[in-house]
């Protein structure tokens, strides 16, 4: 009978465990935690950016379409701008919702504060504001165009009042300018050693180019987030994404695009 009862406690003791088994399973297991840990902030970033590349190409197709139409009714934009800013070499402007502020309100060194940026008609005129002027035949004014806007096809937790500042935020800069479809050679009909023909055809193309670019204009959006605050300044990260398109129609003294008006240029 001992005889038995050690053999049993010997099998016993064969079955189970050593320490030195226990150590290699956790160093292994500690060896696989490390290596998921070490993927988890890569795959979190990938994430991040994939959200933010998202919402920056909805976005950028609706505000497209909103200038392509010359929308009116779309105030919900107020709730996304943060602010549009206007500059040229002789002046900046900062576009801001401020119905309080009846009048531009200057900052100081050429700089002013509106307070028109109230509704959505408002903020597509700003978005269509033409890149190029000519005040004169021999005078250009070049003026930039650009405002910082929160996500608004992100998510529905970050529109309240409460939490609006944790939402994504981006810039976006627009660019519209006549459309140019011809080179300038190809429309220079008072050049030197022209047959007559040459000189029709280059008219023709003169009378054309004119016309396309009074009805037509060239749409560039540039979108590049997130903003980050540092101090008193923005700070732009990211790879900035473009949209072109052509858009339709006539600019209104607003200015704003008139997608069913078109004008003869004589």
């Amino acid at each position: 009978m001992n005889s038995g009862l050690n053999i049993g406690k010997i099998k016993r003791g064969d079955a189970a465990f050593t320490m030195v088994e226990i150590a290699l399973c956790l160093a292994i297991i500690a060896f696989a935690l490390v290596a998921i840990i070490g993927v988890l902030p890569t795959g979190m970033r990938v994430q991040k950016e994939n959200r933010e590349d998202t919402i920056i190409n909805q976005d950028g197709m609706f505000l497209v379409e909103a200038i392509r139409s010359g929308s009116r009714g779309i105030d919900h934009l107020t709730n996304f701008f943060d602010s549009i800013t206007l500059s040229n070499t002789s002046r900046v402007i900062i576009y801001t919702n401020r119905p309080s502020l009846t009048q531009q309100q200057p900052l100081g060194s050429g700089v002013f504060l509106d307070g028109s940026l109230t509704n959505g008609m408002r903020i597509v005129e700003l978005l269509t504001f033409p890149k190029y002027l000519y005040p004169s035949a021999t005078e250009v004014v070049t003026n930039h165009v650009s405002g910082f806007i929160r996500a608004m096809s992100g998510s529905a937790v970050t529109r309240g009042p409460l939490t609006k500042d944790f939402a994504f935020t981006y810039q976006v800069t627009s660019e519209l300018v006549p459309l140019s479809a011809y080179p300038r050679e190809l429309t220079n009909y008072v050049g030197a050693n022209l047959s007559a023909d040459e000189v029709s055809t280059r008219s023709n193309l003169w009378v054309l180019s004119r016309n396309q670019a009074a009805n037509f204009s060239e749409l560039r959006l540039t979108l590049q987030g997130p903003v980050i605050r540092r101090g008193r300044s923005n700070e732009v990260l990211g790879i900035p994404k473009i949209f072109r398109t052509i858009v339709s129609g006539t600019l209104s003294t607003n200015p704003l695009v008139q997608p069913s008006t078109f004008v003869q240029v004589r």
